[in-house]
Order: structure tokens, then C-alpha cells, then sequence
């Protein structure tokens, strides 16, 4: 066999799995996908796989999205990578004369030349080069171009102008508005799976949409070639029903268990990696991703001024009594406590969060016992930081020891601060300490205690500083505890930034409205 061949065979195993993988998602219990398509002719480029919606869902900026575009490309080996001058270059994508960009000028003129009703990805295992000036405009979000890095005013004669400028010849745009608009359009997903990993993935949903798996060690997968057969036939386009009849047809349907509907599913996201597909999950969602580039605030004002009262109109239109509901929560550390914070007790609530973890997604829900009966559960650490101030800073270690930071951020940002008291899981933090619902709930009562009991009474009339390291479940139910803690402020760790004690205030509590609380159910 040529070794031309090869690559070619690999790339089309790549592309057919990609699209089961997106099929699945039609057998989702809440899924918004009513269609999918292989290799539609619809436009001649960003047509590998096409998904289209019921409804619109929003992306990170908040538009919203009918249908989605995807060209996927294989490479054999990752002796390449996406570079901003590559995105002109046709032998990037394999094409002998219009490259990635000027496909997506295409597809934007030929199906969303007004509106922002699309979105066009390229996919492919090869990364973005850490050195080229691109890596710094791709979000890890959900692989979008980062718009106000890129025309962020500097000049022609800046980096960001200098790519501007080349990218608006090459395609013959006039204005950076045109510019803007296309790239609003486009998401790079850069070495996110490779051929194995991608079908370890396609095999979970697979289970999950009641399709046979492809047992580990098979030398043929039945899915890469039924897909390319069925195509052949003239078939180009699958609701959920036809899938099935396909499947049924060549016995890989098994069927999907039956689920008691008694939770009502309600999600709130404010990152889009790995919860892209959470409206699939879902009863009710909101998304907060558009106040964010990457996983930093946009606007410091935005924490009080938008999220948060966004976060009780959501809840308090959302959740009622005499009903349970189970939360996913793919947020920041300070959404999931103010959350919490919302659901405290007293809001007669049934909530339980649904905590991501190495094996999937668990629900967390407490066993009716109020308290797990554990050994001590936290080791507890005094620095005293100065003396005359009342306020206390609580470095909370559960998924790794945060103290070290917490005490270069207290020194250089938070005079007012009198000690730190560093909270740290026993025996000691990592990302599987927390058990399960029962333990991380034991753990923020016992935290609450802790605090309540060490806290001087000149500390309790001061601000309470929360720096956590912790699953969202654990913050979720230490927000629900929180009100007894008075004032405090919860702050967030700059996750780009490799300088110790990077942190940022977000939200302040209480706040100065707390609609679950005064609104009658």
C-alpha cells in the first residue's frame, strides 16, 4: 500500500468519528441538535461536519448559534502547527490555492452573510505554536479568535496591526469591521484529540446514546466505514431516528436505559471547554462566557454588576419548591459559592451539584444525615500578619495548598488583613480528596465551624478574604453556610499568569439584593 494512502485512510477515520461523535449528541436526553450532516454540499469548504440546532444556542460572546461548521483535518505526525501566517498559506489545509481564511470569507458570503447565526471550526491534532503571535489571539475557551486582543487600537506598525493588515489584503477587506465580523465567526480547535483519544471519547458516548462501543484492541471499527457507505448511497443528512434505523440495520443499537425524569437538569457555565455541549445536558441554562476572555473577567465591574444579579434572576426564575434539581456546575470557583450563597438553606430548595471528576460526572448529593462521621477533616495553620487590623484571609486547600500564594497576595494587596488561616484537606490536598456529596458537604460544615469558632470578635466586624482551591461541589455547599460568616469577598486566581500570589477580588457578600430569599415560591 502507497504510503500516500495511509494518511488519506487515517484522515477519513478521524472525520467519520468526529461526526458520530456530534450524531450521538441527537440521543441526549435534553439535546438541542435536531440534524447532522457528513459532507454536505452546501459550501465547498467547512463541510466535514455540520450540526444544526432546534433553537439557537448562545456562544461565548452570547450570539446566538443555528448551526455549526467544521472542517477537520488529520496530520500523521505534529511536525506542524497553526501559525497566524499559516491561516494564508493553502498548504496548510492541503489546497493547492485558497487557503483556510479565504474559505471561511467564502462560507461566511455564501451561508451567514449577515448575522452571526454560524459558527465555522477548523479541528484538527496539530497545536497552535507557542511562539507565533497567534497563540495569544485563540481562546482556550472554545477556540475563538480573541477579538479585543486583536484590535485592541494599537497601530499598523504593532504585531496585532501587522497581522490585521496581512489578513485584510489577503482577503481584500477594506475596513477592521469586516475583519471583525468574519473572525467572529471562526474557532480554532488545536490538538484537542488524536485518533485514539478521540475514539476513547467517541466510545462514552456511544454507551451513552445507546450505540454498541468498539471493544479496546479491535483492528476494525465498524463506525468509520458505515458512515462513508451510507454517504455513498447519496445520504447526507441524519435526524435521531434515522441514526437509530442504521444502527438497528448493522446491529450496534442496544438501546438507552430507561431514566426516572424526577431531577429537574439545570446548568450554569462560564467556560466552554469541556462544556460545550452542556444545552445537551440540560433542562434550563445559563451562560456567562461572554463576560470573559479566557477565563479572566473582562470588566472587574462585571462580578457585581452583571453575574451575579444575572445568577439570581436565572435561580430565582428557574428553581421552585416541592422540586429537585440537579446542578452542573462548569463555572469559576466564585460563581459556584455565590450559587451556593443563593441556595441557602432557608430557600426550602432541593439542589445537589453535579461535580466533575477524573471518572466523569458525579452527582453530589449529601446523604440524609446532616454530618459524615470522619476524623479530622482539615489541618489548620496560623500566620499572623499584622496586629491593630480585624480582617482574616482563608486559604482553603483541597485540590492543592494555596497558602504560599495567598500569603505573597495578602502582602503585596491586603493590608487590612490581621492573619491567614491556611485550611488544608487531611492527609493531604490533591484532586481526588473529596469522596463524594456526603464528604464535601462535611467538609464545608466543618470549615464553617472552624472559622465561626477561630475568628475573634474585632474579626467577626472584619472582611473575611476566601482564596480556595476546591471542587465547585465543595464551593457550592460552603456558599450555602456562608451567610452565618458576614461580610467576605471571594477572589479568583489568574490561571495565565505564572507570577505567585495572582489573584483577583470578584464577589462581595452579601450582596446588596438577594431575590430567592425575599421572593415567595
Amino acid at each position: 500500500m502507497s504510503n500516500a494512502v495511509i494518511p488519506r485512510m487515517q484522515g477519513d477515520d478521524y472525520q467519520a468519528r468526529f461526526f458520530w461523535l456530534q450524531a450521538c449528541r441527537l440521543f441526549e436526553e435534553h439535546s438541542k441538535v435536531v440534524r447532522v450532516g457528513y459532507e454536505l454540499d452546501t459550501i465547498k469548504s467547512f463541510d466535514d461536519v455540520v450540526v444544526f440546532y432546534a433553537v439557537p444556542i448562545p456562544d461565548e460572546r452570547g450570539d446566538l448559534i443555528q448551526t455549526e461548521y467544521y472542517q477537520v483535518k488529520f496530520h500523521v505526525s505534529l511536525a506542524g502547527a497553526f501559525t497566524w501566517e499559516a491561516l494564508m498559506n493553502p498548504e496548510f489545509i492541503g489546497a493547492s490555492s485558497v487557503s483556510l481564511l479565504q474559505r471561511l470569507h467564502k462560507a461566511q458570503q455564501t451561508v451567514a452573510p449577515i448575522g452571526q447565526t454560524s459558527r465555522f471550526h477548523i479541528l484538527a491534532p496539530w497545536t497552535v505554536h507557542p511562539d507565533d503571535a497567534l497563540a495569544s489571539l485563540v481562546s482556550n475557551q472554545g477556540g475563538e479568535i480573541r477579538l479585543r486582543v486583536l484590535f485592541d487600537g494599537t497601530g499598523p506598525r504593532s504585531a496585532t496591526g501587522k497581522i490585521r493588515s496581512a489578513w485584510k489584503t489577503h482577503l481584500g477587506l477594506k475596513s477592521d469591521t469586516e475583519l471583525e465580523q468574519l473572525l467572529r465567526l471562526l474557532r480554532i480547535h488545536a490538538n484537542k484529540w488524536n485518533l485514539d483519544s478521540l475514539r476513547e471519547c467517541l466510545n462514552d458516548k456511544l454507551r451513552l446514546a445507546g450505540l454498541s462501543p468498539v471493544e479496546a484492541g479491535c483492528q476494525v471499527h465498524p463506525y468509520d466505514d458505515l458512515i462513508r457507505k451510507v454517504h455513498a448511497t447519496g445520504r447526507k443528512e441524519f435526524t435521531r431516528d434515522q441514526i437509530r434505523e442504521i444502527c438497528e440495520r448493522e446491529g450496534l443499537w442496544r438501546g438507552i436505559l430507561t431514566r426516572e425524569k424526577q431531577a429537574v437538569q439545570v446548568g450554569v457555565r462560564s467556560f466552554m471547554r469541556w462544556a460545550e455541549y452542556m444545552e445537551d445536558e440540560t433542562d434550563h441554562m445559563l451562560c456567562l462566557v461572554r463576560h470573559f476572555d479566557n477565563r479572566n473577567i473582562r470588566e472587574p465591574t462585571l462580578w457585581q454588576e452583571a453575574i451575579f444579579p444575572e445568577l439570581e434572576n436565572f435561580l430565582s426564575k428557574t428553581l421552585r419548591r416541592q422540586q429537585s434539581y440537579h446542578l452542573h456546575l462548569d463555572t469559576h470557583t466564585s460563581i459556584a459559592f455565590a450559587i451556593g450563597y443563593c441556595l441557602d438553606p432557608k430557600s426550602g430548595i432541593e439542589v445537589s451539584p453535579v461535580q466533575r471528576t477524573q471518572c466523569g460526572s458525579s452527582l453530589w448529593q449529601p446523604l440524609p444525615s446532616a454530618r459524615v462521621q470522619l476524623p479530622t477533616i482539615w489541618s489548620l495553620e496560623e500566620i499572623v500578619c499584622a496586629s491593630g487590623k480585624s480582617d482574616v484571609a482563608l486559604a482553603i486547600g483541597v485540590s492543592h495548598d494555596v497558602l504560599n500564594d495567598v500569603q505573597v497576595y495578602v502582602s503585596n494587596s491586603l493590608p487590612s488583613v490581621r492573619r491567614i488561616l491556611s485550611c488544608k484537606i487531611q492527609p493531604c490536598p490533591s484532586s481526588t480528596a473529596v469522596q463524594d456529596g456526603t464528604h464535601a458537604l462535611a467538609l464545608a460544615q466543618e470549615l464553617v465551624s472552624i472559622i465561626r469558632q477561630t475568628r475573634s470578635a474585632e474579626e467577626r466586624k472584619g472582611v473575611l478574604h476566601i482564596f480556595a482551591a476546591a471542587p465547585n461541589g465543595v464551593l457550592f455547599f460552603l456558599g450555602q453556610l456562608a451567610h452565618s460568616l458576614g461580610q467576605s469577598v471571594i477572589y479568583e486566581y489568574q490561571f495565565e499568569s505564572s507570577i505567585p500570589g495572582q489573584y483577583q477580588p470578584s464577589l462581595k457578600f452579601p450582596p446588596q439584593i438577594h431575590l430567592l430569599n425575599s421572593q415567595k415560591h
